[in-house]
C-alpha cells in the first residue's frame, strides 16, 4: 500500500478537533475494536477508559486499564505517570501533548513496556491512525524570539508553544515505550511525528523507545538539549531521526530500519529559514545503525539515503553503520552545511556498505558547491567500506541488528571510545547500535505489520 493511500484512509476517517477541556475521563466497557489482553491466571482483564479531558493535576494511568484517547490530550500541569505494562490506544485525531507546564513519567520495563498504539483492531491498523506523543519544554531553540509552535497543530492552539532559556528543563522520563501506527498530517507540511521532542532540556530522560510504522518521522527533535539512548525507529514512512532548530544533545545506541516507503535514516537541519542561526544544531552521536530497504533507487518514495545533512547543521557522529540505502550513503546539502566541515561536521570510525552510488556519492541536484562527499568521508582514515555482517537487518517481521561472527564492526580497534561523561557508555567500543552479548532490543520491541 502506498503512503498516499494510507493518508487517504486516515483522511476518510476524519480528524477530531484539538483540545478537550470541556469533557471528562469516563470508564466504559471495552469496545469491540480493542483487543484486550486475555488473562490466563485469573487476573481480571483491563477495563477500557475513554480519555477525553486534558490533564491538569498529578494523574496515574495503571496497567489494569486500557486508555482510549478520543482527542488530543494536553498535560497542562502536574505529571502524567504511566505504569509499566499499560496500553494506550489512540483514535484518529488524538495524541498526547506534554506542555511546558506538565511532565510525563513513563515507567515501562523490558518485561512490561508501555505501549501506545492505534485503537483499530489488529489487522486493520495503519500508519497515521493517531497522532503520537509530543513533549514540549523551555530549553533554547534558534528561532526568532526564542519560542515557536510545534508542528502538527492549527495556529494558535493553546499548549503547543515551546522554547525558552532553561537548558536543563525537565520534560519528564520516558523508559521502555513503544509508539505504533502514529503520526498524521493535519494540513500540507504540517504533521505530527510518532514521537516529537520540542525544546526539552538535559534533565529529560528518554531511554528505550521504539516507534514503529509511523506515517511521518519516527523521532523528531526540535532544538533543546535532551539526550536519547536506546532508540529504535522501524519502518516509518519518512525519516528515522530528524533534528532541527539547534539541537545540541547527545544520542547513543540508535537504530533506524527503513521500508521501501521510508526516506532518510537521519534528516539533519539547523534552521531552514536562517541556516546559520544559533545555537547551531550540533548533536554528538555514538553507535548508530542505519539500515535502508535495499530497494531500487528512486523507488516508491523520495530519495532514500542514510543521512541528509543540510540547512547549516553540524554534528559529530562516531561508531556507526550505514548500509543498504538505495540512493546515497550521505548527502551534505547546502553551502552553510559544507562550511561546518571538517571541524564541526564529521563521521568517524564508521562503516558504509551496499549503498546506492557509493562509488560517486555526490548528489548533483543539491546546492553544495560541488562538495565531494566521497572524498570527504571515504578519505577519513577511520571509516571503512566493508560488510558489517548484519544480514538479518532487512527482515521487517523479525530483524536482528547484531553484527555476525567475524564482523569488522566488533573489532575494538575500529571504534572510538565514547567519553565517560555520565551519559555515554564508554564500554561500547564497537560499531553500530548493538554489540557484545547484550541485545537491548530483545523482549520489549515488536514489528506488527498492521
Amino acid at each position: 500500500m502506498s503512503k498516499q493511500l494510507w493518508f487517504s484512509v486516515a483522511a476518510a476517517l476524519g480528524l477530531a478537533a484539538c483540545g478537550g477541556d470541556d469533557s471528562s475521563t469516563t470508564p466504559v466497557d471495552a469496545p469491540p475494536a480493542i483487543d484486550a489482553p486475555t488473562a490466563t491466571d485469573g487476573t481480571p482483564q483491563p477495563t477500557a477508559v475513554n480519555v477525553t479531558a486534558d490533564i491538569t493535576a498529578a494523574t496515574t494511568w495503571t496497567a489494569d486499564h486500557i486508555y482510549v484517547l478520543k482527542t488530543h490530550i494536553f498535560v497542562r500541569s502536574g505529571t502524567l505517570t504511566i505504569e509499566a505494562g499499560t496500553r494506550i490506544l489512540g483514535d484518529n485525531g488524538s495524541s498526547i501533548v506534554v506542555t511546558t507546564g506538565g511532565k510525563i513519567d513513563v515507567q515501562g520495563t523490558a518485561a512490561k513496556p508501555v505501549v501506545m498504539t492505534s485503537s483499530q483492531p489488529e489487522g486493520s491498523r495503519l500508519p497515521g491512525d493517531w497522532g503520537g506523543l509530543v513533549l514540549l519544554g523551555t530549553a533554547p531553540i534558534n528561532v526568532t524570539g526564542g519560542t515557536s509552535q510545534i508542528e502538527g497543530f492549527p495556529a494558535g492552539t493553546t499548549g503547543t508553544q515551546y522554547g525558552g532559556t532553561d537548558a536543563a528543563h525537565d520534560c519528564g522520563k520516558v523508559n521502555y515505550l513503544r509508539v505504533e501506527f502514529a503520526g498524521f498530517e493535519l494540513a500540507p507540511n504540517n504533521e505530527l511525528n510518532a514521537f516529537t521532542v520540542g525544546a526539552c532540556g538535559s534533565a529529560t530522560v528518554i531511554d528505550h523507545v521504539q516507534t514503529h510504522l509511523g506515517s511521518d518521522d519516527g523521532v523528531e527533535v526540535f532544538g533543546g538539549t535532551a539526550n536519547l539512548k536506546h532508540v529504535l525507529v522501524s519502518q516509518v514512512q519518512d525519516d528515522g531521526l530528524d533534528w532541527d532548530f539547534g539541537w545540541v544533545g547527545k544520542a547513543q545506541f540508535v537504530i533506524v530500519q527503513q521500508s521501501a516507503f521510508s526516506n532518510e535514516g537521519f534528516e539533519a537541519d539547523n534552521n531552514g529559514n536562517a541556516n546559520d542561526a544559533l545555537p547551531r544544531s550540533a548533536p554528538t552521536i555514538y553507535n548508530a545503525t542505519l539500515v535502508g530497504s535495499d530497494r531500487q533507487p528512486g523507488g516508491a518514495n523520495q530519495k532514500q539515503m542514510g543521512m541528509h545533512l543540510r540547512r547549516g547543521t553540524a554534528g559529530q557522529i562516531y561508531n556507526s553503520i550505514i548500509t543498504s540505502f538505495a540512493d546515497f550513503p550521505i548527502d551534505v546539502d547546502g553551502a552553510a552545511t559544507v562550511a561546518q566541515t571538517p571541524a564541526s561536521l564529521f563521521i568517524k570510525n564508521s562503516i558504509f556498505f551496499d549503498n546506492g552510488n557509493q562509488t560517486t556519492w555526490a548528489d548533483p541536484t543539491d546546492n553544495d558547491g560541488g562538495f565531494d562527499e566521497g572524498a570527504y568521508f571515504k578519505t577519513e582514515a577511520t571509516n571503512k567500506l566493508v560488510d558489517p555482517r548484519i544480514t538479518s537487518a532487512l527482515n521487517l517481521a523479525s530483524p536482528n541488528f547484531h553484527p555476525g561472527a567475524n564482523s569488522p564492526a566488533m573489532t575494538a580497534s575500529n571504534a572510538a571510545t565514547p567519553p565517560s561523561d555520565g551519559f555515554f557508555d564508554a564500554t561500547a567500543t564497537y560499531l553500530g547500535a548493538i554489540g557484545g552479548a547484550d541485545d537491548w532490543t530483545l523482549g520489549w520491541t515488536a514489528y506488527p505489520a498492521n
